[in-house]
């Protein structure tokens, strides 16, 4: 028994350290999209902030999507602390987890280039996706009971509610880049104090029922 419950703990370990790895690389290469401005010639050094400030798009493109995927990087690790065994289904959707954590990049390249309707929506379905599928995972995790033994149904519950913070407002986004793409991007920056909000609030939750449960 000692022995199946070792290689599942291994088994789990192996997903985290390959979905790391994943991560990390995602990450490196949001950098490699922004380029040097060049300096027209015969003008003066001095229009080179002008040539920065004109890469708005690119730079805020890359700040944002470093904190998406860093963000999506610690609800993961937060995820694997709970998540004791796995399966093959855990394994291919963490899989498919990981293939759109790798292609933000790419959209957010798209949507540096073409910060106009479509390429907004592109960017906001793909972190979307990305964030519901990690929903997902925890959902199929709690639902097969691959979590630690012990973890109460409503912890689960409130925990899988959590996931969905993020990508919400970003299909929400969506609909409002019909009307105007640049109110649609305003609206991600709901996006971090949305979540620790809720963040605060579970926390607050769980401590209070952990309190009801012990008097």
């Amino acid at each position: 028994m000692s022995g199946l419950l070792s290689r599942e703990t291994e088994e789990t370990e192996r997903l985290v350290t390959f979905s790391d790895g994943v991560f990390a690389i995602a990450i490196t290469l949001l950098v490699l999209d922004i380029s040097v401005p060049t300096v027209p010639a015969g003008e003066p050094a001095s229009v080179l902030p002008t040539l920065v400030f004109e890469q708005w798009h690119e730079l805020f493109g890359y700040v944002f999507s470093f904190l998406v995927i860093g963000s999506y990087w610690v609800l993961h690790r937060r995820v694997f602390v709970y998540i004791e065994k796995s399966d093959k289904r855990l394994v291919w959707l963490n899989l498919l987890f990981l293939l759109f954590v790798a292609f933000v990049p790419y959209a957010t390249s798209l949507f540096t280039a073409y910060p106009d309707r479509f390429g907004v929506m592109f960017y906001a379905g793909t972190l979307a996706a990305t964030g519901f599928l990690l929903a997902g995972l925890w959902g199929h995790a709690a639902r097969t009971r691959l979590v630690q033994e012990g973890l109460p149904p409503r912890a689960m519950a409130i925990r899988a509610a959590r996931f969905f913070v993020s990508p919400t407002v970003f299909v929400l986004s969506i609909g409002i880049a019909f009307i105007d793409p640049f109110v649609a991007i305003f609206s991600w920056l709901l996006v971090l104090p949305f979540t620790a909000l809720f963040e605060s609030r579970l926390v607050n939750y769980l401590e209070g029922e952990t309190e009801e449960s012990t008097s």
